[in-house]
């Protein structure tokens, strides 16, 4: 295409005519079109809003902004993004440089879904503990602050190591003994009383307030009855005693003693009575042997 210029007006030649060189043929219509779809391809293609995203082509130049959702988590500071925090009674979120941390201390009770143990609120004292019978406490315990749980020891029969408790030594006396609790054969002979305390043959010598006694008395053909000081009487071998009348070995039945040979023991209470059946003679020598509880 050429540019030809005329007294009034320019006109286009089919072809550029330049001096000395070759006219440029003009563009055909197909070639323009080519053109322009490659300058097309080079601009960018134009916005949409995403998601969270709106723009505003209503104005030059468009306004693209976010679309907040209603009571939005998010909020603008100074033409700036930020998390929105709350903050209320019973336990807040706090933000700082380094991001979003829950404070010390700022969360209640109220925030938890279990907030008592045993019935108790979190914080608050446990019911107090009272020591008793037997058990030692410095003061009423309610979990404030740790104490030892000890045990009282009643005069000195119990004593306490590091193993536990234990009989204290020399502790058992004879307030700690019921009447009739000690066996002879917890005395001797190794088997065990199940009605005692005592293992066997542990009461011996000076440990047992028991003594062989012998005693001698003289008939006077009127008394039956002799009387042996003493307690009680232990069992075993000729139930605990052997009486003898003129060096020889008198019989002891349970009741109803017959002549001078035959005889009854009975505790009064704080002695011995010897029955027997019919009173010895004047002279006649009576001794008794026995382990007696003095």
């Amino acid at each position: 295409m050429a540019i030809k210029v005329r007294s009034s007006q320019i006109e286009l030649a089919d072809a550029f005519v330049f001096a000395g060189a070759t006219s440029v043929p003009t563009p055909s219509q197909a070639a323009h079109a080519a053109t322009k779809a490659y300058v097309d391809a080079q601009l960018p293609d134009a916005f949409e809003g995403g998601d969270g995203i709106v723009i505003d082509a209503s104005g030059d130049p468009d306004v693209i902004s976010m679309d907040l959702a209603t009571n939005p988590a998010l909020e603008f500071d100074s033409n700036k993004v930020r998390v929105k925090v709350k903050s209320e009674s019973g336990g807040s979120i706090t933000r700082d440089a380094d991001g979003l941390y829950i404070a010390d201390a700022a969360i209640a009770n109220a925030k938890l879904a279990t907030s008592t143990i045993s019935g108790k609120a979190l914080g608050t004292n446990l019911d107090a503990l009272a020591a008793g019978n037997g058990l030692a406490l410095a003061a009423p315990y309610n979990g404030t602050t740790g104490q030892t749980i000890d045990i009282n020891l009643d005069a000195g029969t119990l004593a306490k190591s590091a193993s536990g408790l234990k009989v204290a030594a020399n502790g058992i006396a004879e307030a700690q003994l019921s009447d009739d609790c000690v066996t002879a054969a917890q005395v001797a002979d190794g088997a065990i009383n199940a009605n005692s305390m005592l293992a066997d043959a542990v009461v011996t010598g000076p440990k047992l307030s028991v003594q062989p006694k012998r005693e001698k008395f003289t008939g006077d053909n009127s008394q039956t009855v002799f009387t042996v000081a003493g307690k009680n009487v232990y069992t075993g071998g000729e139930d605990g005693l052997l009486v003898f009348r003129n060096g020889l070995l008198m019989e002891r039945v349970a009741s109803s003693p017959s002549g001078q040979d035959q005889y009854t023991s009975a505790n009064n209470g704080s002695a011995i009575d010897l029955t027997f059946g019919t009173a010895p003679s004047t002279g006649d020598v009576i001794f008794f042997l026995g382990m007696l509880v003095s």
